[in-house]
């Protein structure tokens, strides 16, 4: 008996049916995303996203029935990983002991991932388009609801008074978000951290006020 007789090669298990929607989906959703990210939402076609996923136009629309579909579909796949992109920078404070202007540090990094882009190109098609503001608005706020939650995990921000903590925490968060979109045509690294440090000392004002 030969090698190959006494052991013959073992075949790769074919892929389910569920199995091969699930990958289609996942290029379908990636690639969406990344077409956002490089071209923004208004050019990041049927066309753009199939070429870019290797899928067909048929393809596509054997997962979603329009477009827009897509388009929640990787909004809801963007606020996941934004999530678990500021619960992965911001978690490292959940026991105290730093500095606040280093807490604001880490959340600016955050909000200066690549996909926060992807997320100001979809809030801004948003602005005007009255479809996708109506199927987008679960995930923003579902969204808005986690990022709040993970962010009383920093004991500093949890520490702010009840009437003015929920205000505190999305006007830093929104303060940085637009820093970053700023940033992608004017960035002013000489304000960086004089910012912080600002926005740290309001912040440091108001704990036991």
């Amino acid at each position: 008996m030969t090698e190959a007789q006494a052991h013959p090669p073992v075949q790769p298990r074919r892929r389910t049916q569920r199995e091969r929607r699930e990958a289609t989906v996942g290029k379908l959703v990636d690639a969406t995303i990344a077409a956002i990210s490089d071209v923004g939402y208004a050019k990041a076609s049927v066309q753009e996203i199939c070429g870019r996923a290797g899928v067909s136009h048929g393809g596509l629309f054997r997962h979603f029935e329009t477009r827009l579909d897509l388009v929640v579909t990787a909004a809801q796949e963007v606020g996941r990983r934004q999530v678990a992109n500021f619960l992965e920078r911001t978690a490292p404070f959940f026991s105290g002991g730093a500095e606040f202007v280093e807490v604001l540090r880490a959340i600016r990094a955050a909000s200066r991932a690549p996909l926060n882009i992807v997320w100001f190109e979809l809030l801004l098609a948003a602005r005007t388009d009255d479809d996708l503001r109506a199927r987008l608005a679960p995930t923003i706020e579902a969204y808005s609801a986690d990022i709040y939650t993970t962010a009383l995990r920093i004991p500093a921000i949890a520490a702010q008074p009840d009437d003015i903590r929920q205000v505190a925490v999305f006007t830093g968060l929104h303060l940085f978000d637009g820093e970053t979109f700023v940033n992608a045509v004017y960035p002013r690294p000489d304000l960086d951290d004089r910012r912080l440090r600002f926005v740290a000392a309001c912040y440091e004002s108001t704990i036991g006020g």
